[in-house]
């Protein structure tokens, strides 16, 4: 039997914070989006399609899900605001519309992606899974509400680069 598999994406490149902007409201950077465009076709020949990218609400998350829903083609991102802040149980009710054998992409933040991903894969210390901006993993669920998965691989932007 097929299990689900979990794509977690951290956005990619952004403005800095500044005092007269929301943090949500941080774009890409003109030098983010380009590279992710770069990583997101390495992406999408590295990953099966996606049955569907969920977004954060933020807007760098937003575009970031736009480049590699274009990279994949026919694919519209759907905002889950639970990926704002990686509020888990939130996360699992916009996932449970998904079966087994489908491919989920998420996008979102550190710390909470990394923090994620440590715990599916039984870490206590999520350091070792500090996704880079526009890095990647693809994880196998074995269990979605305990958390429990298998790591296929764990790729930062400039791998994806390199071999595109």
């Amino acid at each position: 039997m097929k299990a689900l598999r979990l794509l977690f994406i951290r956005h990619a490149i952004a403005g800095p914070a500044r005092a007269s902007m929301r943090d949500e409201d941080r774009p890409l950077t003109a030098e983010g989006s380009q590279k992710f465009r770069k990583t997101a076709r390495t992406l999408a020949r590295a990953a099966r399609k996606p049955r569907a990218i969920l977004t954060s609400p933020h807007l760098r998350a937003v575009q970031t899900a736009a480049i590699a829903a274009r990279a994949w083609g026919r694919l519209r991102p759907i905002v889950v605001p639970a990926l704002a802040e990686g509020d888990w149980p939130g996360i699992c009710r916009a996932l449970a519309p998904y079966e087994s054998g489908d491919t989920i992409a998420l996008v979102g933040h550190e710390s909470w992606i990394s923090e994620i991903t440590a715990r599916f894969l039984g870490s206590r210390s999520h350091r070792a899974f500090e996704y880079r901006k526009g890095g990647a993993a693809l994880i196998e669920v074995e269990n979605l509400e305990a958390c429990k998965g298998s790591l296929l691989w764990f790729m930062p932007p400039r791998v994806f680069r390199r071999m595109g």
